[in-house]
């Protein structure tokens, strides 16, 4: 008789007192170490040697990058139910061989439309492929450890950020920039894809398993046989139930104004540091201080969330994201700038772990995919336009003070929105 797959590789590759779900998480983190090939951290370190070979200005090149957003929040509902139905393994092995394509299509490409189209479907790829597998993978399989598991996929996947760049820059400076798109599609493929095929599995009923580990008792299979099909329905709310709460909107609401406020300066941090008197040196250097928190910040923020509620969390993080951007206006030394770019790295990742964990928390797991597809949506929309006002504020009056003065006061309306988003479910 044959064993399925699954079975074979926890047989021989995992210890028995492992439990499967870390494995899940594992590979979960993997494909966000690879995902780092659709970063626009990533995507930088293309810019002047694509811009010297094709003559391309930098607003052409920063139009891939709002399309994928708006266009990966358009499908990351849709994407959501795909995973409550058949699992994140099918949505992160399409989504991750999609990213690798392109990454060796672009390695090739002549014209401003192929570059488009490549990263476009990239990042489409990404924002609504990859981010919402990664992030409900763990939460299928974890209830007690959901917060520490979902810390570990975004701390790998920073970390993708860190190693990558500098490895990206060398491989530029060695090879070339197209070399340099066929090496990161080649860490897709056999970080990303590969490990993804092989273990991610749907949720832990599928294997005989109970949520965090151990197996059932034999009489309860035939109870909660039926209770996997429908993802413990029981236990959770569908999106549609979640829909009719006010607290859903509200948090929604919440996730696109914190995330309008939060990636507001990302893009205009470094020419707004200069103009402030910092060299560019150390401008950029910052830069990588913000990823370093921010791979911490996403292991800080699982850990505490299964201690404290995610959504008082997300409330304190948005506080603190009010005291970074009015600092932020401030700013003209090294040390408040370090002091800055830590508390945005910690606020940045730790709301992107939290999320997913907030809704779980407050709507169970059964339909955590649509409904964190819906949340995800919500969250990319707020990511693309709160650099887009930055940049038209500045246009319009030379200086970002009056824009960053304002996102400080959107941060505060998020945290006081999140503070009134409770549900039945809510651990407070």
């Amino acid at each position: 008789m044959r064993l399925p797959l699954c079975v074979l590789c926890s047989m021989r590759l995992w210890p028995r007192s492992l439990y499967y779900g870390w494995v899940v998480a594992g590979a979960s983190g993997s494909i966000g170490f690879a995902n780092a090939a659709s970063a626009i951290s990533i995507l930088t370190i293309f810019v002047v040697p694509m811009s010297e070979e094709f003559g391309w200005g930098r607003t052409q090149i920063a139009g891939a990058t709002t399309a994928g957003a708006i266009l990966g929040a358009a499908l990351a509902p849709f994407i959501g139910r795909l995973v409550d139905r058949f699992g994140s393994r099918l949505t992160l092995v399409i989504s991750g061989t999609i990213i690798g394509l392109g990454c060796v299509y672009l390695s090739a490409m002549q014209t401003l439309l192929g570059f488009y189209l490549a990263f476009t479907v990239s990042r489409i790829a990404d924002q609504g492929g990859v981010k919402i597998g990664t992030s409900v993978a763990a939460g299928k399989w974890f209830e007690r450890y959901r917060g520490r598991a979902t810390g570990l996929v975004f701390l790998v996947e920073t970390v993708g950020v860190i190693v990558l760049a500098p490895l990206t820059q060398l491989v530029i400076g060695q090879w070339g920039w197209r070399s340099a798109w066929l090496m990161l599609a080649a860490v897709m493929f056999l970080l990303g894809v590969i490990p993804c095929a092989l273990w991610v599995r749907r949720q832990p009923e599928d294997m005989g398993l109970a949520v965090d580990g151990g197996r059932r008792a034999p009489a309860e299979d035939a109870e909660v046989a039926e209770r996997a099909e429908v993802g413990e329905a029981e236990q959770s709310l569908t999106l549609r139930d979640a829909a009719r709460t006010p607290a859903f909107w509200i948090a929604l609401a919440s996730l696109f104004l914190g995330s309008n406020a939060v990636s507001g300066p990302g893009l205009h941090l470094v020419p707004y540091l200069t103009e402030r008197g910092l060299n560019a040196t150390a401008a950029v250097g910052a830069i990588s201080v913000m990823a370093t928190a921010g791979a911490a910040g996403a292991m800080i923020a699982g850990v505490a969330a299964d201690r404290v509620s995610p959504r008082w969390l997300m409330v304190a993080l948005y506080l603190a994201g009010t005291a970074a951007l009015l600092l932020l206006v401030n700013t003209d030394t090294l040390a408040e700038t370090y002091a800055v770019v830590i508390l945005m790295g910690l606020i940045g990742t730790g709301i992107n772990t939290l999320a997913p964990l907030m809704w779980a928390a407050n709507y169970g797991r059964g339909s955590l995919g649509a409904i964190h597809g819906v949340g995800r949506a919500s969250q990319v929309l707020g990511f693309a336009v709160g650099p887009l006002v930055s940049g038209i504020a500045y246009d319009s009056t030379g200086t970002y003070r009056g824009v960053f003065l304002a996102l400080a006061g959107v941060a505060l309306v998020a945290a006081g929105l999140m503070a009134a988003a409770r549900t039945w479910r809510s651990r407070d």
